[in-house]
């Protein structure tokens, strides 16, 4: 399809500007430079966000927005010394745009907060004060500095003069909730003080209810501003974390139920969120219903991601699961796993659920799946079962493995294979999946296997002569023949052991018979 030719009319052409220095056919356009940059910044790739910002600054040198959004990136990136190098020196062009130092500010306290190779960080963070006391010199508005200077007071461990640039910067900017979170977190900590000398018991009198006043203060102030930046905020979760904790403290689980629900509708991933709090006193219908309940809710906000829905979703999933309704536990892990390809462990609750359905194709499936990703993680869920529970899974995964080597699906019964070998740890189990990594051209994990099942038998002619053949046939190298050389000549001399001994029953000497003509003739193979 051929698209219409756009003709100008001669006014525009008539008043359009010079043309702008062409770019090398290599070089993004400014404009998709900067939608790029926007982009990776609010993806969280704050490096791939300072390169672009960067290569922004070179194209526009008098643009500070560049400049301040550069700093800001690559402080995020932990590139500090960069940053501060960056806007130090664009102090001086830009004298009259205070973003400038306050990012600078803002830089210092990071690296100070964050670098763990710091060789002063309180050092950084006094730096960060007199940045920011600096701009607000200047410019007493200037929130970002205030917030800064509180940041750092607090750090310091000037408590009550962060208090007070905080409470100026609520006066000032009262729709912000940055000032309220910082008040919040002091409220705390001055609250964990009195909880500790109060466990103390060594106040009476008037003197502990004098700190039992002081106690409920810093308790209700906690509380008030907490609840403050979550209405001003909604895409907070931390003020939500920290009303739960309040709760906890005040003995109310029900109330901590529900700002961990408000957290986790914001961000299912908040790792701070105590899953079993939320659990504590629910059946798994209640459970499953609150994950349904929250995951709605997170899936009504604006950009949510369909894989951190898929985090709650899981939970969901997991109630069911413990409910023993399969189908729709099964259903459900499937759609997490199609959310979010990373949520591995959903295989093993599938494969399990589509194994009480009776559908072995697909408990083999997601089973094998889960192995393949790691077997080492698959192994270690089992392990952590109870006993009895522990017994019945590994049977269901011996059950699987042995059906998927019928159908001669080999690299499904490899990997659940490797599972099993991880949780008997027996040279059975471990000889059955190097002899399928075998099979399979795994020739690297078939000898670590077979390695390790010599370990285990290390009196086995049939196991020197297999790990031998790995090293002869599939792995061969100057060191590694000679291995081999080594292994066959130790293989028949334990066969031989064997065949000499008058207790080996009939079935030890024909392993043992077809052990030594096997590495015989293996041996002679090599000369």
């Amino acid at each position: 399809m051929r698209l219409p030719v756009l003709i100008l009319p001669l006014a525009l052409w008539a008043c359009s500007v010079a043309p702008a220095p062409a770019q090398s056919p290599q070089e993004p356009a400014t404009s998709e430079l900067r939608e790029r940059a926007y982009g990776a910044e609010n993806r969280g790739d704050f490096a791939a966000a300072a390169d672009a910002f960067l290569e922004l600054g070179k194209r526009q040198p008098d643009d500070p927005e560049w400049v301040v959004s550069a700093g800001r990136c690559l402080g995020l990136s932990a590139r500090y010394a960069a940053a501060i190098d960056l806007l130090d020196a664009a102090k001086d062009r830009f004298p009259g745009m205070l973003q400038v130092p306050a990012m600078l500010a803002r830089t210092w306290l990071l690296k100070g907060e964050r670098d763990e190779g710091a060789i002063d960080p309180r050092g950084d963070i006094a730096e960060a004060a007199r940045i920011a006391e600096g701009v607000l010199a200047i410019d007493g508005d200037q929130e970002d500095s205030r917030l800064i200077l509180a940041q750092a007071r607090y750090l310091l461990g000037d408590w009550d003069e962060a208090v007070t640039q905080a409470r100026q910067a609520v006066e000032r900017h009262p729709q912000r909730p940055g000032a309220h979170i910082l008040l919040g977190r002091i409220a705390m900590d001055r609250l964990q003080q009195l909880l500790q000398l109060h466990e103390q018991g060594e106040l009476s009198g008037q003197a502990l209810a004098d700190l039992v006043g002081k106690i409920g203060e810093q308790r209700e102030l906690a509380r008030r501003e907490f609840a403050r930046a979550a209405a001003l905020d909604d895409s907070r979760a931390h003020p939500h974390i920290m009303l739960a904790r309040l709760a906890l403290l005040d003995g109310d689980g029900e109330a901590a139920r529900r700002h961990l629900l408000d957290a986790l509708a914001i961000d299912p991933n908040d790792g701070f969120v105590d899953h079993g709090r939320i659990a504590a006193g629910l059946d798994w219908q209640a459970r499953a219903a609150a994950y349904a309940e929250v995951r709605a809710r997170y899936e009504a906000r604006p950009g949510a991601v369909p894989a951190k829905a898929a985090t709650l979703r899981w939970y969901e999933a997991a109630a069911l699961y413990e409910g023993r309704q399969w189908q729709a536990a099964l259903d459900a892990f499937e759609a997490v796993l199609a959310a979010n390809p990373d949520a591995t462990n959903s295989h093993y609750y599938a494969a399990l659920a589509a194994y009480e359905l009776g559908d072995h194709d697909l408990a083999t499936r997601h089973a094998a799946g889960y192995a393949a990703v790691s077997a080492p993680a698959f192994a270690d869920v089992v392990k952590r079962l109870g006993a009895e529970q522990r017994g019945q899974v590994a049977a269901i995964l011996k059950f699987l493995a042995d059906r998927a080597y019928q159908r001669d699906a080999l690299a499904e019964s490899r990997d659940l294979n490797h599972v099993i070998a991880l949780l008997y740890d027996t040279a059975e189990a471990w000889n059955n999946h190097a002899f399928l990594c075998r099979e399979t051209g795994e020739f690297e994990a078939a000898l670590t296997g077979y390695r390790r099942a010599l370990e285990r038998e290390p009196t086995s002619a049939q196991l020197h002569n297999d790990t031998a053949v790995v090293l002869h046939y599939h792995l061969p190298s100057e060191e590694h023949l000679a291995e081999a050389r080594t292994l066959y000549a130790r293989a028949i001399e334990l066969a031989d052991k064997v065949l000499a001994d008058a207790s080996a029953n009939a079935e030890q000497k024909s392993a043992a018979m077809q052990a030594r003509s096997d590495a015989q003739q293996n041996l002679e193979a090599m000369h």
